[in-house]
Formats: C-alpha cells, sequence, structure tokens
C-alpha cells in the first residue's frame, strides 16, 4: 500500500550558522542559530536497481510560509529516481533541499520499520533493556544492533558515501507488539571531533488500516554541541487507487533561490 499513498511532511530545521573567520584570540565564539520551515508532499516509491526497499519522495510546496509551488503533483524526482541508482536520487533530493538553505537534510526514515520484516530479523541482535511510555501507550524497549546484511544507513559526505550498521531501540506496544517508535544512534569522527547522529522515528496506525510515520526527529552534534535538528510531522495521508492517480510534472525544475 505504501507506493499508493501521499501526505504532507511539515519541516522544521534549526542549524548552527557557520563560525566567524576570524575572532579575538583566546575567545571561544557562542554558535548561533536559525531557523528554517518546509512543508512537501510526501511519498513513498521502488527504484528499478533497488526494487526490494521503498523510498521517500518529496515535492517542496512551501518554504519559510511562501509557496514555491501548487499542491497536488509530485516533483520530477519520482521519474527521475525510476531512471537512476538510488543513490544519484537521493543525491538530487539533498540537493534540492540545500537549494532552500537547508544545512543537513535525512531521507528515508518514514519507512525505518520495514527494516525489521520476519526475514530481516536474522540481521540483528535484540537485547530487552526496559518499560517505557510513548506518549499514553505502555511499550517494551529492547535495544537492536546490526550484525550482518547490508549496511542500511547511507551517509553523504561531499562525494564520499559511507553505509553504516545500524543500532538503537525498539518501542513495542505492551499488549500487541506494534511498533511505536524506533530510535538510531551512532557516533563518527569529524574534523578528529566525536559527530553523534541520532534519529527518533514514532509510528502510529493510520485511518487506512496499517502504520505510517507520525514524526521524525533526526540531530547532528559534535563534542555535545548541536550542528542541525530536523523536526518532521506528518499528517493528511490519501491512498489513491491505482498509480495512474498520481501525476508527475516531467519537465518543472526547482526554483531558484
Amino acid at each position: 500500500m505504501a507506493t499508493k499513498v501521499v501526505g504532507l511532511e511539515k519541516l522544521e530545521q534549526v542549524a548552527a550558522d557557520p563560525p566567524p573567520r576570524f575572532r579575538a584570540r583566546g575567545t571561544q565564539p557562542q554558535p548561533s542559530y536559525r531557523t528554517r520551515w518546509l512543508v512537501s508532499e510526501y511519498a513513498f516509491s521502488t527504484l528499478p536497481d533497488d526494487p526490494g526497499n521503498l523510498h521517500e519522495l518529496r515535492q517542496v510546496l512551501t518554504v519559510d510560509g511562501k509557496a514555491v509551488r501548487a499542491p497536488g503533483k509530485l516533483r520530477e524526482t519520482l521519474t527521475l529516481g525510476q531512471k537512476t541508482e538510488a543513490d544519484k536520487a537521493k543525491k538530487r533530493m539533498l540537493k534540492e533541499f540545500e537549494s532552500y538553505g537547508l544545512r543537513e537534510a535525512a531521507t528515508d526514515f518514514g519507512q525505518l520499520v520495514l527494516l525489521f520484516t520476519s526475514q530481516a530479523q536474522s540481521d540483528f541482535t535484540f537485547r530487552f533493556a526496559r518499560q517505557e511510555n510513548v506518549g499514553a501507550e505502555p511499550a517494551l524497549v529492547f535495544a537492536f544492533e546490526q550484525k550482518t546484511g547490508q549496511p542500511a544507513m547511507t551517509v553523504f559526505e561531499g562525494r564520499n558515501v559511507t553505509r553504516v550498521p545500524l543500532r538503537g531501540e525498539l518501542f513495542l506496544r505492551s499488549h500487541d507488539g506494534l511498533p511505536l517508535r524506533i530510535t538510531l544512534d551512532f557516533t563518527d569522527q569529524k574534523d578528529r571531533l566525536p559527530l553523534r547522529r541520532y534519529a527518533m522515528v514514532d509510528y502510529q496506525p493510520s485511518a487506512h488500516g496499517f502504520l505510517l510515520p507520525a514524526s521524525v526527529v533526526y540531530s547532528e552534534s559534535v563534542s555535545g554541541k548541536m550542528l542541525v535538528e530536523n523536526r518532521c510531522q506528518y499528517s493528511d495521508f490519501k491512498v489513491f487507487g491505482a498509480s495512474s492517480e498520481l501525476k508527475f510534472n516531467l519537465e518543472e525544475e526547482p526554483p531558484k533561490k
């Protein structure tokens, strides 16, 4: 059903401004932050070189409250993605987000729950951690770590593409095991300093009878100082009866800044 669903994504990003080029000797400037807001149409699709996995698709509608496109049709990235490799389609999507002034963007978190299908669970180790509420729902929390299979996290650093094994926590509703939340947490190096990436994805049953993302939070921090935090909310999901009901614009180019 996922490829027949179209919804709305509201993204709020808080990002640190680049440090000043010059500062007084012996001083440590305090970081300043800026906030951007994007609203996009949001959907899922498969790509020909990766038919077994879903990928997120977006058409940006408004930036900081100003309309950049009319709603009602997913942007040309869908058609582009159907012709090219998954990494190229993702890079193009990230490049468009950068054109609107976003410092970092995170994609393909909405379908994270599909990593834990019955067939894929053997790729992970699970350990019961604790009990905790997600909202008003009691949940059992399991720590997980990917031990086999293709590393599922893709990180783009300039021209370099790195794939990182996953580890984090899985929150399951106590009385029936329904996934309510997934978190990812891992640390690597940036300029010889510890760079932490953290993601939290919340899910809820939809009116259409299946699970859909409700929110995503993604953040990056270096030595405890936040670089960027993306907060996404999802709503207004609609199911189309056939793929022919979705219309795509093949020629439209992203607007200039």
